[in-house]
C-alpha cells in the first residue's frame, strides 16, 4: 500500500500491537499503523502512549450530578453500534475498567512544554466552558471539564478514536471498541464557530436540519444561523401575524414565479414553515448539542415574502393591495417602507421570535437593501426630512436602531450584515462581514464585535471544482484548500481589539441548493476545514497534516452517512 506522509506536531511508532506517540517533527504511517490523531477539528495538545483500553458490555461510566446528563448522550450515541449499553455508576461503586466524566468549576489544565506543541504557553491555563482533557489507560478513560459544553467535546473527540463504525445506526458486528493511549488538553480559538442555512430560499424539512446538526455536533460547531425569512419564502409561525406562512411560506426560489402564490389547494405548493412547536423542537435538539441557533429575519431588504403578506408593509400598499397574491411578488420593490408602522409589525414579530429562540444574538440581515427605492418615493423623502436624517444611509440606519433598542431593551444583542455599517453603527450591534474583511475591521477597531463570514473563504454555496463537472452553484470557486487557509483575524485589527473577533462562520444560501443532499455535498468536506479554522490554534495547523487525517475521517461521514463531495 502506498505510504501516507503527515505534517504534524507528533511522530508516531508502531510497536508489537499498539502505537506510541512522541512529539517530534513529522509523522509518517502506513495502512497498517495509521495515525492515532484523526481528529478533526486538530486538538491542542495531543500525547499518546502505548496500548488500548477496551470497551466491553461489562464497562461502567461514571458520572455524577451535572455530567451524568452527559454520560447518557455517551451511552446512547455509541449503544447503537455497539449492540449494549452501558450503565451509569456512582463514584461510590465504579470498577477500574470505566469511562469517568468529572466536572471540575476550576477548569484548569497544564499544558504540555512549548517544544512539544509549536509555541503554546508552559503554564496551568484556564480552558474556559467549551475545554477539556481526555485522558485514555489500558484501565480506563476520564473526561474532565469546568462546564458540561466541554464534556460534550471530550465526548466527540472520544468517538473520533473509536473506529468510525461507531457512528452507525445500527449494530456494527465484529467490531472491537478499542481506543488509544492518550492525553489530550483542548480548547477552541474562537467562541463563535458557526455554520448558516438557508430555508427562505429552498424550505429545509426538520428532519434534515436534525440531520445537519449531528453532523455540525461531531465538528465542535456551536452556531447555527437560520434564514427564516427572504423574497423567496416566510418560514416561521407568527401567530400575531398568520398570513406570513398562510401567503407567504407557500413559494420558493425555484418556482415563486409560476406558481399561484398562496395558492393551497391542489398540485404541488412549493415552500413550508416551521410552527412554533417546530421551533422549539429544533432549539432544544440543538441545546442539547450546544448548537445555539440565531434566527435571522431580514430587514429592510429581502422582505418580498413579508411585502406580498402584508402589502401595507411595502412602499405602495394601495398598489400591491389591488393585486393578487401572486401578482405582487414582481410588482413589490424589495425593500419595506421603514415608517412607523412599519417599525412596529417588524418588532411585533421580533417580540415573537425571541420567545421562540432564546439566543442572545438574533439577526436582522440589513444587507443589500436598494435605498434608491427610497429615494424616489415622496413618503421616504417626507420621512426623511421628519427625522432630520440627510440621506437613504442614514435613513436604514435609524431603522437598524430601532431594531437594536427594541433587542437591547430584552436583554439580546443585534447581529447584521457589514452593511449596517452605513449611516452610521447601532450602538449594541455585532457585525456579520461578508462583502471582505474590512467591515470587519472597521467595527472591531470602532469596538463592536464581529463574526468573520467572508465570501472569499466561507461561502460555501459556491462551486468546489470545475463548474462543469460539479452541481449547479451560485458561482465562484471555493476550494478546499482556500477554506483551510483562512485566518480570521485580519492584521489591521488593532492589538488591544483583536477580542472583538468572535468568530467565523460559513454560508450555505439556498438558491440553488434544493435538497438536503445536496446541502451535505456543498458543506462537507469544507465545513471540516472551517470547524479547525474556528477550533484550532493559528500555530497548529497545517494542510497537509489536515488533508491526511481528513482521509480517515472521511470514513465517519461515510458511516454517517452524509453526502460529501469526495476528496481528490
Amino acid at each position: 500500500m502506498a505510504r501516507m506522509r503527515i505534517h504534524a506536531s507528533v511522530t508516531i511508532i508502531a510497536t508489537a500491537g499498539a502505537l506510541a506517540c512522541l512529539f517530534a517533527g513529522n509523522v509518517t504511517a502506513t495502512d497498517s499503523a495509521r495515525p492515532t490523531v484523526n481528529v478533526i477539528p486538530k486538538p491542542i495538545s495531543v500525547e499518546s502512549g502505548e496500548g488500548f483500553f477496551v470497551i466491553t458490555p461489562s464497562t461502567q461510566v461514571v458520572a455524577e450530578s451535572n455530567a451524568a446528563a452527559e454520560a447518557a448522550k455517551l451511552i446512547d450515541a455509541m449503544a447503537p453500534a455497539m449492540g449494549f449499553k452501558l450503565q451509569i455508576a456512582p463514584a461510590s461503586q465504579e470498577s477500574k475498567q470505566a469511562i469517568r466524566l468529572t466536572l471540575n468549576e476550576q477548569g484548569q489544565a497544564r499544558v504540555p512544554a512549548p517544544g512539544n506543541h509549536m509555541g503554546l504557553p508552559l503554564r496551568p491555563t484556564e480552558f474556559g466552558d467549551e475545554g477539556y482533557t481526555l485522558k485514555v489507560t489500558p484501565s480506563g478513560i476520564s473526561i474532565e471539564a469546568k462546564k458540561p459544553a466541554g464534556l460534550f467535546y471530550g465526548i466527540q473527540t472520544l468517538l473520533q478514536f473509536l473506529p468510525a463504525q461507531i457512528l452507525h445506526k445500527t449494530k456494527a458486528e465484529g467490531t472491537e471498541w478499542k481506543v488509544p493511549c492518550v492525553s489530550i488538553t483542548d480548547y477552541p480559538r474562537f467562541r463563535w464557530r458557526g455554520l448558516l442555512v438557508d430555508p427562505a430560499r429552498h424550505f429545509i424539512p426538520l428532519p434534515a436540519l436534525m440531520r445537519f446538526i449531528d453532523t455540525m455536533a461531531l465538528h465542535k460547531f456551536n452556531s447555527l444561523q437560520i434564514h427564516l425569512t427572504d423574497d423567496q419564502g416566510w418560514r416561521v409561525e407568527i401567530r400575531k401575524y398568520p398570513k406570513l406562512v398562510e401567503t407567504g411560506a407557500w413559494m420558493d426560489f425555484s418556482t415563486v414565479r409560476g406558481v399561484a402564490v398562496g395558492d393551497r389547494t391542489g398540485g404541488q405548493r412549493p415552500g413550508g414553515f416551521y410552527s412554533q412547536e417546530d421551533i422549539r423542537r429544533l432549539v432544544q435538539y440543538a441545546a442539547e448539542r450546544y448548537i445555539n441557533i440565531v434566527p435571522e429575519i431580514e430587514m429592510p431588504a429581502h422582505t418580498g415574502a413579508a411585502i406580498v403578506s402584508y402589502p401595507e408593509l411595502g412602499l405602495y400598499p394601495a398598489k400591491l393591495s389591488a393585486l393578487p397574491p401572486e401578482k405582487r411578488w414582481t410588482a413589490h420593490e424589495g425593500v419595506l417602507a421603514p415608517r412607523p408602522e412599519t417599525v412596529a409589525f417588524m418588532q411585533d414579530v421580533l417580540a415573537e421570535v425571541m420567545e421562540l429562540f432564546p439566543s442572545e444574538y438574533i439577526h436582522i440581515g440589513g444587507d443589500e437593501a436598494n435605498m434608491n427605492h427610497w429615494k424616489q418615493s415622496e413618503e421616504m423623502q417626507a420621512l426623511e426630512r421628519k427625522l432630520d436624517l440627510k440621506d437613504e444611509a442614514e435613513l436604514h440606519s435609524w431603522f437598524i436602531k430601532q431594531m437594536d433598542a427594541f433587542l437591547t431593551g430584552h436583554g439580546r444583542r443585534l447581529v447584521g450584515w457589514d452593511e449596517i455599517l452605513q449611516g452610521g453603527l447601532a450602538p449594541g450591534a455585532t457585525v456579520m462581514s461578508w462583502r471582505g474583511e474590512q467591515g470587519g475591521i472597521t467595527a472591531a477597531n470602532a469596538g463592536h464585535d464581529v463574526v468573520m463570514a467572508p465570501t472569499s473563504h466561507t461561502y460555501f454555496d459556491y462551486y468546489q471544482g470545475p463548474a462543469d463537472k460539479e452541481p449547479r452553484a451560485i458561482g465562484g470557486n471555493l476550494p478546499l484548500e482556500k477554506v483551510y487557509s483562512f485566518e480570521p483575524v485580519p492584521q489591521a485589527v488593532s492589538p488591544d481589539k483583536i477580542g472583538h473577533i468572535l468568530g467565523v462562520q460559513g454560508q450555505l444560501w439556498g438558491e440553488y441548493i434544493s435538497s438536503s443532499r445536496h446541502l451535505e455535498y456543498m458543506a462537507y468536506p469544507r465545513a471540516a476545514a472551517l470547524a479547525e479554522v474556528a477550533w484550532t490554534p493559528k500555530a497548529l495547523k497545517n494542510y497537509d497534516d489536515f488533508l491526511a487525517r481528513l482521509r480517515y475521517h472521511a470514513s465517519r461521514l461515510e458511516t454517517m452517512g452524509v453526502n460529501y463531495r469526495k476528496l481528490e
